[in-house]
């Protein structure tokens, strides 16, 4: 998790990544990954739980992450396997360090990214709550 890098920027294929899912353009919440470098364009406060869910995406891209990038821009099935897992990893991240309320909280609005329009509508939200809390079970 410590080896990342940040940037203030938008990743170099930022341009391949709205052709390929649009809705990208219409959010000012989203960081992406790339490498070992975590893009930051609109300067966002990375909370911890967040740095770790970029972190596992940065483990999956490896040496190749412009492989990554290609297969996750055109595979769909792929895309939900990549991004379960980071959102399964990142709920367990915050479920060892939280609560009650606070950890369902938190489920809850992972569930609304990973079935929203960021990621092409894959799930519906009873889904991605579903598969987050029972990731890696």
């Amino acid at each position: 998790m410590s080896d990342e890098k940040y940037k203030e920027d938008f990743p170099p294929n930022y341009q391949e990544i709205l052709k390929a899912i649009p809705d990208v353009e219409k959010s000012t919440t989203v960081t992406f990954c790339y490498g070992d470098t975590i893009y930051n364009p609109y300067k966002l406060k990375l909370t911890e739980d967040l740095i770790y869910h970029e972190s596992v995406h940065s483990k999956q891209q490896g040496d190749t992450p412009d492989e990554w990038w290609s297969k996750y821009l055109t595979d769909v099935e792929f895309r939900l396997s990549q991004e379960l897992e980071a959102y399964g990893e990142q709920y367990q991240f915050v479920k060892a360090r939280t609560m009650g309320k606070l950890t369902e909280w938190v489920l809850d609005r992972l569930a609304e990214h990973l079935a929203g329009p960021l990621y092409g509508n894959l799930l519906n939200l009873a889904q991605a709550k579903s598969k987050i809390r029972n990731y890696g079970k």
